[in-house]
């Protein structure tokens, strides 16, 4: 019996409670409008999140470029590909890339997917955030594969891209919208 009066007591207490925010709602009109939209916005964002983070197969679709590691202030880039042997006219993202652009990653198979040429997002142990760099070579270490990587704006090789191993991957990068990712670095505060 004790039982079933403290069940309706919490009942009545919850039924109470809900009573108090509708009349809270009703009184203030404008502050249920705004939790109204921002419930909206948060359901719409977290929906879209979801939705390209299962077409680009990956948990991190989208990430602001924190480096000029990338950019492109002439074609010097290419001749150093052209040395290695490799033909760049058929490169993803000839234009490069500079702080503050927006990226879109694709998750990838790194056994499978990337090729010399190919802008890769990794993770280095030592580093807070993950390198984005244009693969520069493929070589089997040992019967393992590894990817060295380069910067198009910088001058050699890093020694922490000289042996990337595929678990280090996060994906490839499809494309970017130039200048969109600069409130993000606002927001963190790079």
């Amino acid at each position: 019996m004790a039982k079933a009066r403290r069940k309706f007591n919490v009942w009545r207490g919850v039924i109470k409670a809900r009573g108090k925010i509708r009349r809270v709602f009703t009184r203030y009109k404008v502050l249920y409008e705004i939790l109204t939209v921002l419930l909206i916005v948060g359901i719409l964002f977290f929906g879209m999140k979801g939705a390209i983070c299962l077409a680009l197969r990956t948990g991190d679709p989208y990430r602001a470029v924190t480096s000029d590691s990338m950019k492109h202030a002439d074609e010097l880039w290419r001749d150093w590909f052209l040395e290695m042997g490799h033909d760049p006219s058929n490169f993803p993202l000839q234009g490069g890339f500079e702080r503050g652009d927006l990226m879109f990653v694709q998750g990838v198979n790194p056994f499978e997917d990337i090729k010399i040429g190919d802008v890769i997002v990794f993770n280095v142990p030592s580093y807070r955030l993950p390198f984005v760099h244009r693969v520069v070579s493929i070589t089997n270490v040992g019967g393992e594969i590894r990817f060295t990587t380069k910067g198009d704006a910088n001058p050699g090789i890093l020694p922490v891209e000289r042996s990337i191993k595929p678990e280090q991957i996060i994906g490839e990068v499809v494309f970017i919208i130039p200048k969109l990712g600069h409130l993000s670095l606002w927001w963190q505060g790079e």
